[in-house]
């Protein structure tokens, strides 16, 4: 029925008009003429088009038949109107658009973690002192070397700082591109192999070791146009010589883009590393705050005992020395809470501003449903004469509002980037 409607219908007419003459050939020999004969044959099996409908209705998927029915009947209605059409499509268009928009932020800050193995283990640490007044103050390169030495609570602990910009010369045109400057435990604290070579290793973090760089997926698909051979070749990072020893995989840029659509505090989204090289004095400065630090909780640690034990390692450092400027407290912040601090609140008040305008948008589409209801009555009435049940126009106005939605969401779809 669903594949061959015509040669369905034409067997049931075929069905019932055997029965209608096995009828009359009963009365008939009855005795009756046949004229008779027809007359009671008719007023006995019924009306034909009722019983067509009930003999369709005894079929499974009926309701997808009367569906289709619908969404037809739908389709001319909406071409019937065009004006109507284009009003309410529009109108959903632009708040469903609002509305996907503003969740596809929210979906990617708030809601989805982050793209590393076990991502609630991860945090980040800073400095705080409530005394003077100030939460998440950056540590100091000392206090970063103390902190992972003295804790055991984390798994590992890593570092990343420098210019945030680094310029690339050479053969190639020069380039400005975004980077960062870390420990080598950062790559394999945050989990993530490189596509292509390896990451820093320990000795690298010296000074006259460090030149070497791994790039981006993006860095190496667009400059380097994903030549697999790159990987052991020197480039220009600075005015330095660095020798490339990998490539990270699609979608890791961090610090920076950490696969949502903002960033952690003022970075871009890093398309080049570098080792975090150091010299002793350097690493021996309590007062010089400029060092991001994230960290990985072991398994069976809780934030509440990470933060106990880093207050003690903070506070023994304050009284070690007690004329720099060392925080008295450590502040623990999981790293997803951390990617959308202060934005929270914003994001919520934006999505609840896109959600009334659609509601309102659905308001205004109701409101001309009902004016076009009213030049309607006569068509509902002519449906109901006929025999259609009020299910059965509900559905139908039901079906013609679902139609309205999806066209414009279509219609958001098909805009690029989308």
């Amino acid at each position: 029925m669903l594949l061959r409607r015509r040669q369905f219908d034409a067997e049931l007419a075929e069905e019932m008009r055997l029965h209608r003459e096995l009828r009359e050939r009963e009365q008939i020999e009855r005795g009756l003429s046949p004229r008779e004969a027809r007359y009671a044959a008719h007023r006995r099996f019924g009306n034909d088009l009722v019983l067509r409908e009930e003999s369709r209705d005894m079929w499974r998927w009926n309701w997808l038949d009367n569906l289709v029915q619908d969404i037809r009947y739908g389709l001319r209605m909406l071409v019937k109107n065009p004006g109507f059409t284009a009003v309410a499509v529009l109108t959903l268009a632009l708040g469903i658009g609002a509305n996907t928009a503003i969740f596809s932020v929210v979906n990617a800050v708030l809601l989805r973690p982050l793209p590393f193995p076990n991502p609630e283990q991860l945090v980040a640490l800073f400095e705080r002192d409530p005394k003077v007044g100030y939460d998440q103050n950056f540590p100091a390169a000392g206090n970063y070397l103390d902190w992972r030495a003295q804790n055991n609570v984390f798994t590992q602990m890593a570092a990343y700082g420098g210019e945030g910009q680094y310029n690339l010369t050479g053969a190639e045109r020069p380039e400005r591109v975004a980077g960062a400057a870390v420990t080598a435990d950062l790559f394999p604290l945050l989990g993530i192999r490189p596509l292509l070579g390896r990451t820093f290793a320990s000795e690298e973090e010296l000074p006259g070791h460090d030149r070497v760089v791994v790039l981006s997926y993006g860095l190496w698909k667009q400059r380097f146009e994903g030549d697999r051979g790159v990987v052991g070749k020197s480039i220009a990072v600075n005015g330095r010589d660095c020798t490339v020893i990998g490539v990270m995989p699609p979608g890791f840029n961090f610090p920076g883009d950490t696969g949502t659509v903002l960033k952690i505090h003022t970075w871009s989204s890093a398309q080049l590393w570098v080792p975090l090289a150091l010299d002793a004095g350097t690493w021996a400065v309590r007062s010089d705050h400029y060092l991001s630090v994230v960290a990985r909780l072991k398994p069976d640690v809780s934030l509440a005992q990470a933060g106990s034990e880093m207050n003690g390692i903070e506070q023994s450092l304050v009284k070690q020395y007690p004329h720099e400027f060392i925080g008295s407290h450590v502040n623990i912040i999981p790293l997803h809470r951390q990617v959308a601090s202060g934005l929270e609140p914003v994001l919520l008040v934006l999505l609840g501003a896109v959600c009334f305008v659609l509601l309102i948008g659905c308001a205004n589409i109701a409101n001309l449903l009902l004016a076009r209801g009213t030049s309607r009555r006569k068509e509902i009435a002519v449906r109901a004469a006929l025999g259609a049940s009020r299910l059965r126009v509900v559905r139908q106005l039901i079906t013609e509002s679902l139609l309205l939605g999806i066209c414009g969401g279509a219609l958001l779809a098909g805009k690029p980037g989308t």
